[in-house]
């Protein structure tokens, strides 16, 4: 593909920004491609499905190289820390989650609304569900759990996708990114600049945190996933994998409960 040959693995993990350039522009192309082919049914769920088919290669490459980075921690014994093996890789995802939400986000700001109501019907009944939901008549500690459980539900199904698939995580990343985008939007289109700058202001103290939390458990999963492929199972370089991705995973459940605590109480 040409984009693919324009935006290479190996100079998108020495250039991090192109990850983000790349996933905008293949948003963009999806919108358009799912809007042309099929028309009207489902689109929402389409474009996240092409946004997926498009930058999956890139991101299968990208697991292979942090594979081969713990084959050599393993047999090289590196002094390489935690952080150093897969701050990279989490940056890159979170670039990626980015750029879709920035092309979703220009798309809808400034697409006649008939035309958004139609590409992102989906995403649009999801942000009426999860409304419904808000306004009901909970106290604190029944919201608390509520969002604990979808928050881990969610990243549990990163980790998952990403294990059974590889890249699976980037289906969950670029869903969750179109509807923060339809959300904000959804203000500034009837004029409600006021209500948009709270509501965006009132997200920038867990957002990061809870979407941070389905980065890593894509990581762990995709790691994992190249691991059991790659490695014999009781291997030293398949324990670092597994030991690693239990870390991630830990480390992902811990900000999922950060974030909750800091959504509901702060």
């Amino acid at each position: 593909m040409v984009l693919e040959t324009l935006f290479p693995v190996k100079k998108i993990i020495k250039h991090p920004i192109d990850m983000f350039i790349f996933s905008m522009i293949m948003t963009f192309v999806s919108i358009f491609l799912t809007n042309l082919i099929f028309p009207g049914a489902s689109e929402g769920k389409i474009v996240i499905l092409f946004i997926t088919i498009s930058v999956s290669p890139m991101f299968y490459l990208l697991f292979e190289e942090e594979e081969e980075s713990e084959r050599k921690v393993a047999e090289h014994r590196l002094k390489q820390n935690f952080f150093e093996r897969y701050g990279d890789t989490v940056w890159l995802f979170t670039l990626f989650f980015l750029g879709v939400f920035a092309a979703i986000f220009v798309f809808s700001l400034f697409s006649p609304e008939s035309l958004v109501e139609t590409v992102f019907e989906d995403q649009l009944l999801e942000i009426s569900r999860i409304s419904s939901i808000s306004s009901g008549s909970f106290n604190s500690n029944n919201i608390l759990n509520l969002i604990i459980t979808n928050n881990l539900r969610v990243m549990g199904l990163a980790f998952f996708l990403s294990l059974m698939i590889g890249v699976g995580a980037i289906v969950i990343l670029a869903w969750n990114a179109s509807i923060l985008a339809l959300y904000l939007t959804s203000f500034i289109r009837v004029g409600l600049m006021g209500e948009f700058l709270t509501r965006t202001i009132t997200l920038i103290p867990h957002a990061p945190i809870e979407i941070g939390a389905y980065f890593i458990a894509g990581v762990a999963g995709g790691i994992l996933s190249m691991g059991i492929v790659k490695e014999r199972i009781f291997s030293k370089e398949f324990s670092l994998i597994f030991r690693d991705s239990l870390i991630l995973m830990t480390l992902g459940v811990l900000l999922v409960l950060f974030g909750a605590l800091i959504e509901v109480f702060v």
